[in-house]
């Protein structure tokens, strides 16, 4: 049987959001991943956007045969709940949001609550209709809202307790329970669920946090999942409000039993320490405000903690007293920022001899050559302009991007989001869409002459899959969750194919079985290799 990996999703993050807060944290064989939350067949099925059900839960993995997961814990910004500058005018742009995800049906004295709120102007109303069209528009149940928006809620206690809730079911076999939310208990039977959707709500099965590429090793060959630890996010340490303890935390990191394999360095606001990409679309700048530090330059104390997860002293030399090397994920880091860490980190490094791999997550193709374009064009990113099908905001990866990717030896993860692949409105076949931005990076590889033959060779090892999953997105139609990746292989060979009888020694794809490893490399073996390689 074939085994899939994905180097960024969120596996846990759907029962972890539903149960916390709630009677089941005081119950361990009822809070943990493997009791899934009930999903929303309807939308799975038709490859909606994942606000109501789930894409990479337990059961998924496992019946869908994604055997190696970089899990990426998450504590949730408060940026999207106490931000944006909500005024009666946009009432209108809101509320036909909500109708066009399917959520007419609801209650009218909410909608009766929630325009009133909108057209008093009463600030304390205001933020709790905020709160109230975020739950609706995210799925995210109201005490969680709640308690993000309260005093109490602290980044760095919630990635504790979210990883304490990952790890609570590693190497036990279980078999999965289902939660179902609210008043849906009274009519939905879990029996009769497993029943008619037993590929999404029944599994026996076993997940691994691993220590080592050791364990991740043995996991794989007793065909259970093997799980690493991955941060989204440095705002996760408290650099909202401990930005004096984040040196501290950062060695507390390296300590864990169980190692975070990386760190994605930015995320959707303002963490203090370095320039975050542009990300939203306009909808949601309604609702919250992302320019603080959008697209800015990296700080003096990002730099502190770059060099500090890498390992290196102030020489930009490893030094063993720093603890093991936890590398940098560039996904939702600003073009600015990333020009800097090549220039001062990377390069640096590999003139000592320190080869320091690139790591883009879950992005797609910017269609831009240099970060220099790319930085020049971020104040006029907008929902509307495309870059020849490309979607050009900094939050992709640029052609240099791509090439300092490969110049390491590092891994670009393919995401599986719609709008980051360049299509908003179902227009492109899911195929067609995520090959158009994969052959345009491996185009940059082959093409370029920055690059020696032996890395131009390899031009397919530097890709995986970097989903997204779970991370609320609008994924492609045909790949809506990951028991669906068989299927995903089966067209990329067929592409993979095509592109071997029209230029097969371009692409260095001479016969089918070039054709059929590397398309296994994208969908597994890259991401193994390169986990033997640095964990």
């Amino acid at each position: 049987m074939k085994k899939y990996a994905d180097l960024h999703c969120h596996p846990h993050s759907r029962a972890f959001h539903w149960m916390r807060h709630t009677k089941y944290e005081k119950k361990p064989k009822k809070y943990n991943p493997w009791n899934v939350v009930l999903s929303n067949f309807k939308k799975q099925e038709k490859g909606k956007r994942a606000f109501s059900y789930s894409q990479c839960d337990p059961v998924k993995l496992w019946n869908g045969e994604t055997k190696l997961v970089f899990a990426s814990l998450y504590p949730f910004e408060k940026g999207f709940y106490k931000g944006g500058q909500v005024d009666q005018s946009k009432l209108i742009r809101i509320l036909d949001v909500l109708a066009t995800s399917g959520l007419g049906f609801l209650n009218p004295v909410m909608w009766f609550q929630t325009a009133f709120a909108f057209v008093t102007g009463a600030p304390t109303i205001l933020k709790i209709a905020r709160a109230f069209l975020q739950s609706l528009l995210m799925r995210m149940p109201i005490r969680r809202i709640k308690f993000f928006i309260s005093k109490k809620y602290d980044y760095y206690e919630e990635l504790i307790k979210e990883r304490d809730f990952l790890v609570a079911k590693s190497k036990e076999t279980t078999r999965n329970e289902i939660y179902i939310p609210g008043i849906r208990r009274v009519f939905k039977s879990m029996r009769k669920m497993r029943k008619k959707y037993p590929e999404s709500l029944d599994a026996t099965g076993k997940y691994v946090i691993c220590e080592n590429y050791s364990e991740v090793k043995s996991t794989l060959d007793n065909n259970e999942i093997a799980m690493v630890l991955t941060i989204e996010g440095m705002h996760a340490l408290g650099t909202d409000t401990n930005l004096d303890k984040v040196e501290e935390r950062i060695m507390e990191l390296k300590n864990w039993p169980q190692p975070v394999f990386f760190v994605t360095f930015a995320h959707h606001f303002n963490n203090y320490l370095g320039g975050h990409a542009h990300s939203m679309p306009d909808a949601l700048r309604i609702l919250s405000d992302q320019t603080d530090g959008m697209n800015g330059d990296i700080q003096p104390e990002g730099e502190r903690a770059i060099r500090l997860l890498l390992g290196l002293n102030s020489m930009l030399e490893r030094d063993a007293s720093l603890g093991r090397r936890i590398l940098i994920d560039l996904k939702h880091t600003s073009a600015l920022t990333r020009k800097w860490y090549y220039e001062k980190i990377v390069t640096h490094a590999l003139n000592k001899g320190d080869t320091i791999p690139v790591i883009l997550s879950h992005v797609a193709y910017s269609g831009w050559d240099t970060l220099q374009e790319t930085i020049d064009f971020a104040p006029l990113e907008n929902d509307r302009d495309l870059r020849d099908g490309f979607y050009p905001w900094n939050i992709n990866a640029c052609g240099e991007d791509v090439q300092w990717a490969a110049k390491t030896g590092g891994l670009v993860g393919i995401c599986f989001d719609q709008r980051i692949l360049g299509d908003k409105k179902d227009k492109v076949n899911s195929i067609d869409l995520i090959w158009k931005n994969l052959k345009a990076m491996v185009d940059v590889i082959v093409d370029s002459t920055a690059l020696d033959s032996t890395t131009k060779a390899n031009c397919w090892s530097y890709f995986t899959l970097g989903t997204d999953f779970e991370g609320y997105i609008d994924p492609t139609q045909d790949y809506g969750n990951s028991l669906l990746f068989d299927d995903f292989e089966r067209d990329l060979i067929s592409k993979l194919e095509g592109l071997h009888v029209l230029d097969g020694a371009r692409y260095h794809l001479n016969n089918q079985q070039d054709v059929e490893n590397a398309a296994r490399g994208i969908c597994f073996e890259n991401a193994n290799r390169f986990l033997e390689q640095h964990f």
